[in-house]
């Protein structure tokens, strides 16, 4: 799923981003700490704890950190969920690039 995202993000028009792949929530949080991360794009579902937890754990940190939930869950309570432990956006799998572009681009512009 991660190099589908990736191949999204070029597909969308970030082609000059930077990319930090992490394989679950534990190496997410090792690399958010070292820095230089402007944006974070989280599945929900990840193989140590859920993307909800981590955002609560990284909004708890990085309060000003936009983080992008990516998800296969589209009932209106999950949403809710997400956006209450912090997420700022929510894009539904599967979605084309121009989603990435449309819920990514105006928090590069801040």
């Amino acid at each position: 799923m991660r190099m589908i995202v990736v191949k999204s993000l070029r597909q969308a028009g970030f082609e000059s981003a930077t990319v930090i792949e992490a394989s679950g929530a534990k190496e997410a949080l090792q690399k958010l700490a070292a820095g230089g991360i402007d944006i974070m794009l989280s599945d929900v579902n990840m193989p140590d704890i859920s993307g909800i937890e981590l955002v609560k754990v990284v909004k708890s940190k990085m309060r000003s950190l936009p983080v992008i939930m990516i998800t296969t869950e589209s009932s209106p309570e999950m949403k809710e969920e997400m956006l209450k432990a912090g997420a700022s956006g929510i894009i539904t799998k599967p979605f084309p690039p121009e989603e990435l572009q449309k819920v990514i681009g105006p928090l590069f512009k801040k």
